[in-house]
């Protein structure tokens, strides 16, 4: 059974959108000149391609990624064997756009996320992102047991 998590979209929510217009004005171009069809790939690159994460719990393998286009999934599969600690966090991110009159406008998102790192730490893959800690750390039980990782413990509600 594997397991497909989208994390979050590589451009945040203003790159996204941003996509999504040059996808219309290449189309509306494109009845006037062929070249709008730059803008269309350009915009459909910007507007569908996001990150994620495979787990395969057959195979025991984990694959983090970038799906391009929003068709291709471009990663490395790790042996979940390479693992041996978890990582809760919560992630802060921020997005800041331009009008154009000068006027910044930012967009602000908080949210929980788990990772999975080897053991000198400079492998991490994100598993999946979380409203609360609990469910995180439910998942995190779920995932030693499914994926059967040796020296983690399950976490128990107290």
């Amino acid at each position: 059974m594997i397991t497909d998590n989208r994390i979050d979209k590589l451009f945040g929510q203003s790159g996204t959108y941003t996509g999504y217009s040059f996808i219309v004005f290449g189309f509306i171009g494109a009845f006037l000149n062929l070249t709008g069809l730059i803008l269309v790939a350009a915009g459909m690159f910007m507007a569908l391609t996001y990150e994620g994460t495979l787990i395969d719990y057959d195979l025991r393998r984990i694959k983090s990624y970038t799906c391009l286009f929003g068709l291709f999934k471009a990663g490395r599969w790790h042996n979940a064997d390479n693992f041996n600690q978890f990582k809760i966090y919560r992630s802060k991110r921020s997005s800041t756009t331009y009008s154009r009159g000068n006027i910044p406008l930012t967009v602000k998102s908080s949210d929980i996320r788990l990772a999975l790192l080897n053991e000198s730490g400079k492998l991490r893959i994100i598993i999946n992102k979380y409203e609360t800690f609990e469910s995180a750390r439910i998942e995190m039980s779920e995932l030693i047991r499914d994926l059967k990782l040796k020296g983690l413990d399950e976490w128990r509600k107290p």
